[in-house]
């Protein structure tokens, strides 16, 4: 009989100890990624952003790197390596950080002296197999070319944030246009309550548009009693937005081997 009131008193707890632990106080946030630039509208997609505990004064440290760090552009990147112009337009066209961005089409190979090189390897791999041979063609590109640049920025974000870890990390995708983060643990326990918490949201890598480079770093409060939107925006000349630093640079022209600005 003990026994048996012991099974009950666990049936009986266990939805009051679920409820408990879904009631914890979080909240919603969402990036768009349609931003206006000179007046034309841009949709940013795939591209990763950092929520942070605390706004811009909190993350001072953070926003100073982002200011004093100029990471070289992808372009630069693959100049440097002497890539040729055909592979740096591929990956142009795509706004590609690395070949696997995208499917590597049979004009492609045609067209890109890598891919071709690469595909040539794959066919000794599997002689008379050339479909497998495109599908691993990325896997006989040289490393730089195949993930380096992904490498170095990397490493760029571990600098920059100095040993701090984001809250959470969200990336654009290509339906919406945003980056949602969901069940962000806000400070205070109760649901009830409607006070709200500040937060900061950055790209951390700059995103390269046209000619230049943008790097958003803003601050956004969020509460759980409803959904929040941060809408990145470019301040006009002179100007500066509320509760944003906004890092924009021109992006050096590169030839190959060298990039200038």
């Amino acid at each position: 009989m003990s026994v048996l009131r012991g099974i009950l008193l666990i049936v009986l707890l266990a939805p009051v100890g679920l409820m408990s632990a879904s009631a914890q106080n979080r909240g919603l946030l969402e990036v768009s990624g349609r931003v206006s630039i000179n007046s034309k509208p841009v949709k940013l997609i795939r591209k990763r952003f950092y929520l942070f505990r605390g706004g811009l004064v909190a993350n001072k440290a953070i926003v100073d790197k982002l200011k004093a760090t100029e990471p070289a552009t992808r372009d630069c990147f693959y100049c440097k390596l002497n890539a040729s112009s055909e592979y740096i337009a591929w990956l142009r066209t795509g706004d590609c950080e690395s070949p696997y961005c995208r499917e590597i089409t049979t004009d492609d190979i045609a067209k890109v002296r890598e891919f071709q090189d690469a595909y040539q390897k794959g066919l000794k791999r599997y002689p008379g197999k050339p479909l497998l041979a495109q599908k691993w063609l990325t896997t006989y590109l040289a490393p730089d070319l195949r993930d380096g640049f992904y490498r170095q920025r990397k490493a760029l974000i571990a600098n920059i944030l100095g040993g701090v870890k984001p809250l959470k990390t969200a990336m654009t995708d290509s339906i919406t246009i945003a980056a949602t983060f969901i069940d962000i643990p806000l400070a205070s326990t109760d649901p009830s309550t409607k006070s709200k918490e500040t937060f900061l949201i950055s790209n951390l890598i700059p995103i390269e548009i046209g000619g230049k480079s943008y790097l958003w770093a803003c601050e956004k409060d969020i509460g759980s009693s409803a959904k929040e939107t941060l809408r990145l925006a470019v301040p006009e000349a002179g100007k500066t937005i509320k509760g944003c630093e906004v890092i924009i640079r021109d992006i050096p022209v590169c030839t190959t081997g060298s990039c200038q600005k």
